[in-house]
């Protein structure tokens, strides 16, 4: 009954809470210097994990949750990786922070990054000659129009448009790191794998702050809560708790989920920050989400 109910729940809501936390954070840092230090973190606590885990393996004992290490880690795979940890963390969540710091409101942030799987179901027609049912070109069409309908009251000047166009790049950066993972396949280690992305991250990141932001960095309390939750509850629970669903269900049906983060988030963000929901933007949101739903629960098994 938890991996039916429960599980999927506390998924939605703390993959939702993610763009809460972002919103929180870049009140007191400027966004790529926030993901800096997040990542820096994250890949710290990933390679703790890995060396326990040699550690427990080396005493003869499997560890409590061992992640069986696939073999081939070429450095081939090692590099398609770490592409993979700039596409997603990189380039994804930077646009991402970036455009909710422009003033993107963070349910129409979490909407229009949320619709990757028609857009990675879209553009695998013609990268890997998958087919697509009938139903998933409905919700093609329903996704696109939902968008249509959560963005046409935004134009009003109330937040720069570019902030829209860098949340579209973030969407376009996590289509194409989902579908170069489709390519390279899962031939490294579940540890491994984050512990080379998020590295990957923060040399990305390492790179990006001096050239197009100056660093600030305010260490108040709602700043160590935003980032203790981004990296705990999202980076570490909200993606372990995807491994266990996806080891219990279909990865379709997991992913499935994700058609609940835009409209769970939004009324997050309309409780915790006052973001206005008009009804057409609600109606956008439901349409989208369905979209997103309907693409994602009639694809095929194997697609990530």
């Amino acid at each position: 009954m938890i991996y039916r109910i429960g599980l999927p729940l506390i998924f939605v809501f703390l993959w939702s809470s993610a763009f809460i936390a972002a919103k929180v954070g870049v009140v007191y840092a400027t966004p790529f210097t926030l993901l800096l230090i997040r990542f820096a973190i994250v890949a710290a606590l990933f390679g703790v994990m890995m060396l326990a885990t040699k550690w427990w393996q080396a005493r003869g004992t499997p560890p409590p949750a061992a992640v069986p290490h696939a073999a081939g880690d070429h450095w081939k795979t090692i590099l398609a990786t770490a592409i993979v940890g700039v596409m997603l963390h990189g380039c994804y969540l930077g646009s991402v922070f970036l455009a909710i710091d422009m003033g993107v409101p963070a349910g129409l942030a979490a909407l229009i990054v949320s619709t990757q799987p028609l857009a990675s179901s879209f553009l695998a027609i013609f990268l890997f000659g998958e087919a697509m049912q009938n139903r998933q070109w409905v919700g093609i069409v329903l996704g696109l129009i939902g968008v249509a309908f959560v963005l046409v009251p935004t134009i009003d000047g109330s937040f720069p448009l570019s902030g829209i166009g860098v949340t579209f790049f973030g969407l376009f950066a996590i289509t194409a790191g989902t579908l170069t993972q489709k390519k390279v396949g899962n031939s490294i280690g579940l540890l491994k794998g984050n512990f080379v992305q998020a590295a990957a991250a923060t040399l990305f990141f390492l790179g990006v702050v001096p050239l197009i932001e100056a660093p600030r960095l305010d260490l108040q309390l709602p700043f160590i809560l935003a980032m203790s939750w981004q990296i705990l509850a999202v980076s570490l629970g909200a993606y372990m708790i995807f491994m266990i669903l996806i080891k219990h269900n279909s990865m379709a049906a997991t992913s499935s989920l994700l058609f609940l983060v835009p409209p769970t988030t939004a009324i997050m963000a309309a409780i915790w920050f006052g973001e206005i929901l008009t009804p057409m933007g609600m109606l956008g949101f439901v349409l989208a989400s369905a979209g997103v739903y309907m693409v994602t629960r009639y694809s095929s098994p194997a697609t990530p």
